[in-house]
């Protein structure tokens, strides 16, 4: 808790602004949460289907490359020419994964932001149709509003 003491006028005046902006009125808030619940649901939706798929192909990727050590140890003497064809296979698998990674990260975001730019709209309409109103006083605003000034 702050010392009412140590809090300077501007400090109070941008915390009671704040408390204005933050008070519980459905009016103000309840269609841009909604709006904004709505929207992340839809990210988080295209996220973790990318994830997934992302994660898998770490996945495949490791163990391919296990595999490539277990038939590079097996052959019992080094020989650099198969070396490097194993290597260039699993570098051909690499990148395949790497172009499936662009695909699926440009798909989520063609997924993803419509929604974000239909949110954006509906808010912006919603906020242009609401009531306008003054904001509540606060007990400090309304004491400075109903003082005399000193002279």
């Amino acid at each position: 808790m702050a010392n009412r003491a140590n809090t300077t006028a501007e400090i109070e005046n941008a915390l009671n602004a704040a408390q204005a902006v933050f008070t519980a009125n459905p009016t103000f808030m309840a269609p841009q949460t909604k709006q904004f619940l709505e929207a992340q649901e839809q990210f988080f939706a295209g996220i973790e289907k990318f994830s997934s798929a992302w994660f898998h192909r770490r996945q495949e990727a490791t163990k391919s490359l296990i595999e490539v050590g277990r038939r590079l140890s097996a052959e019992g003497r080094p020989d650099p020419a198969s070396a490097m064809k194993e290597i260039i296979t699993w570098q051909t698998g690499a990148m395949a994964r790497l172009i499936e990674d662009a695909k699926d990260c440009t798909e989520m975001m063609r997924r993803c932001a419509p929604g974000a730019v239909q949110t954006a709209a509906e808010t912006a309409a919603e906020d242009q149709s609401a009531p306008t109103q003054a904001p509540p006083q606060t007990p400090t605003q309304a004491t400075k509003a109903n003082k005399a000034p000193t002279v």
